[in-house]
This record gives C-alpha cells, structure tokens and sequence, in this order.
C-alpha cells in the first residue's frame, strides 16, 4: 500500500459496523421536514446496520429518543452521540474511518471550509469542521489529520486501490495546489494507487460563484441550494471494483434543457475519461448508466434557511435580493444513494399531481439498483428536504466499516 501503516477506506459495499448521521439543525425550505426524512432514513437504516446518530447535547437527546420512540423506529438499534454541529452533511465534514483490515481503525480528517463559501475559520465551518475530533473522542480512536481541503462527497473508492474524483471541486479547493499534489496527498491518506480524474460535475451542481443558471423560460434566474460545485456522488459512483455507474442525460431531454444540454456535454466527456482509464491493476472498468432526474424548481424567500443564510456573489452579476424570492432548483440525483449492509437507499422523486415522466424514472432507476445490487433490498425515500438544501441521502451519511 502506499498509505501508511497499510491504512486504507474500505469501499461502501463492504461490510459495514455502522452508519452515522446529524440530527437536523434546520429546515432548508419550509414545508419539507428535514427531521422527517431523517426519521425515514433511520428507521430504514436502522433494519440493516446499526446507526450512530449525532445530536447537539443531552436535551436535544432525550428528545430524539422520544421521536425514534413515537415512529416505531427500533431504538436498540441506535446510538446517541452529543456532538455539535452546525449542518447535516456528514459525508463531508463528518468522520472518516480508516482500517487496516487487522482491527485497527482510525479517523481521519481535512480541512472544511464549507463547500467554498466560507473561510476556514468562520463559525459554523469551526463546528463542523470539529466533528471528527468530537467522533474520535467519544470511540478512544486515533484521529489522523491532512492540511488538504476536501469533501467525502467528492471521492468514490473501489476498495482495491482506486480512487474517482473531481477536478473542479478539489482544485477549487485548494488552489495553491497542483492536480499531482493534491493526488499524492490522497494516495497517502487512502492507500490508494491510483486517482481518475473527472473533469466536472452536474451543471445544477455547479458552485454559484460561477453564476446563475437557465431555466424553463431561457432566463438565467436560477439560483443553485448551496451547491457543491460538481461532487462526484452526484453523477459517478463505484457499485463494484470493477464497475462505475454515471449519469446520463439523453439527447431528447440535451434538446429541450439549457441545464440539461451542458450536462449531457460534460458526463459524456467524463464517461470517454472513464473508458480510456483502467484500475489499479491495469484493467478497464465497467460503465453502467442510470438517468437524471427530471429537474425539481422552486422557490425560496424569507423564512426559509437557505435563503436567510447564504448571500452569494454570482459570477454573471446577478444580485441576490434582499427580501424577494428566488427561483431555485434542487440537488436531485439518483447517484446519490448509500449503500450499506443488506440495503441500497435511494431518492424517489414522483408524488402524486407530478408528471408520469418523473414516475417512469424513479421506476427505471430503482430497476437498475436492483440489477446491480442483486443481494441487496432497495429502498427508495422522498428526501426533497436534503435537495433542496444542495444534497442527498449519501451527503448525510458516512459508513464506519466492520473489522474483523
């Protein structure tokens, strides 16, 4: 291995010890209940692995108890952890496990500085930033520390020793850094021999810094939830050591979509990176595809807590107003699904009232989870409430993996 100490991440479809998640901290549009959806997550989590669970003190505790209790959510099953926290997206700030396979396990940490939007220091990035110490403490582990600037929702691990992530995220990022750096960083930190580079992630993912998107009518007045600028959980993931699975926009939806044209151009760029590349050991990949979503506009004003905590300065010089609503469109991805134990969860996005088209999806992808994950269950969740707050069901969780 080329990490130290043979320390490497486990790939998600392994056995798994445990999965954790932060109780809510708030509603990023109001009418989609985030403490809902968690419930919903953990009572399905909670039938296939154990969940260790994150909340702010011992009050806050005591009340998830009781909620956990009131929704027939098996509680035997959960663990309770006071620990602060300023958001829900564990995947990027929270704890990561490293295991040498011997019963060792570590947790590693990077900086945070909040997607981007905020230095290092400010208040709520400190918090979250502090959560894999506060892990490490509560399970006597050692904590291991990198001065990279990185996200868990922006690498995908094959587990054998190959590494798929963004080239526009983790150079934004770290911009004092070359692409060879950061690269090597992450062979030390993983134990893994081999990094593929993509080049960009979904164009609604795309970071606000860069501007405004197009809508339905042609207008650039589309203002991204708090997006990630192109993570890799979005549109790429390893389902196997030998097999990826990408998004794809076809060209009928290309042709009657600004948004969707610009990702058709870009996963297609990333899916010819994808079959030049080889693995670790010199073999190609397998490529599966799985569609997006169709899109999933709303608006946002005053009340709700994206719109009252993020101001941004668009690249094409729109002005984000001061007590009007904004256009927005959700994080909605059928990538962004965790697999664990026994169980893949996974987004739906039709309800009653919206198109038959949006149903027709949910079905085709939940067939092509099931084909992939044959000895799994797959579930599938309204999670709107964490899309319209720039993420998904994988952005929320992060698996502490089984040793022997």
């Amino acid at each position: 291995m080329t990490g130290s100490d043979s320390l490497r991440f486990p790939a998600e479809f392994e056995p798994q010890r445990a999965v954790w998640l932060g109780w809510p901290t708030h509603d990023a549009k109001r009418g989609l209940s985030a403490i809902r959806t968690h419930l919903n997550l953990v009572r399905v989590l909670a039938d296939h692995v154990a969940v260790r669970l994150a909340t702010q003190d011992a009050t806050e505790t005591g009340a998830v108890e009781y909620l956990l209790k009131a929704h027939g959510v098996p509680t035997e099953a959960v663990e309770l952890y006071p620990i602060r926290h300023d958001d829900v997206w564990f995947r990027d700030m929270g704890p990561i496990f490293l295991t040498d396979g011997a019963g060792r396990v570590v947790v590693q940490k990077f900086r945070f500085n909040g997607w981007g939007y905020d230095r290092v220091g400010a208040r709520g990035v400190r918090l979250d930033g502090q959560v894999p110490d506060r892990v490490a403490e509560a399970l006597g582990l050692e904590l291991r520390s990198s001065e990279l600037i990185s996200e868990g929702g922006d690498r995908t691990f094959n587990g054998r020793g190959t590494l798929i992530t963004v080239e526009a995220v983790e150079c934004q990022r770290n911009p004092g850094m070359s692409r060879d750096e950061i690269a090597a960083e992450f062979e030390r930190v993983f134990g893994v021999r081999h990094v593929i580079w993509l080049k960009r992630g979904v164009y609604d993912d795309d970071h606000p810094f860069d501007g405004t998107l197009p809508g339905p009518d042609g207008l650039r007045d589309i203002v991204p939830c708090l997006t990630t600028g192109g993570h890799v959980d979005e549109h790429c993931r390893f389902v196997s050591p030998s097999a990826v699975l990408v998004a794809e926009v076809n060209e009928e939806e290309a042709e009657s979509s600004a948004i969707a044209d610009v990702t058709r151009r870009r996963l297609e760029e990333n899916v010819a990176i994808l079959r030049a590349a080889n693995d670790q050991d010199g073999n190609p990949l397998t490529i599966h595809r799985i569609p997006v979503p169709d899109p999933l506009f709303a608006t946002m004003g005053p009340g709700d807590a994206v719109y009252d905590t993020y101001r941004a300065k668009y690249g094409d010089g729109f002005v984000y107003p001061l007590g009007d609503s904004v256009k927005t469109i959700a994080a909605a991805s059928y990538c962004n699904f965790l697999i664990t134990n026994g169980a893949v969860l996974a987004p739906r996005y039709w309800r009653p009232g919206l198109a038959a088209s949006i149903r027709r999806k949910d079905e085709q992808a939940r067939k092509i989870l099931e084909t992939l994950f044959p000895d799994r269950e797959v579930h599938t969740l309204d999670v709107r409430a964490l899309n319209f707050g720039g993420g998904g069901i994988h952005c929320v969780t992060q698996q502490e993996p089984a040793v022997a």
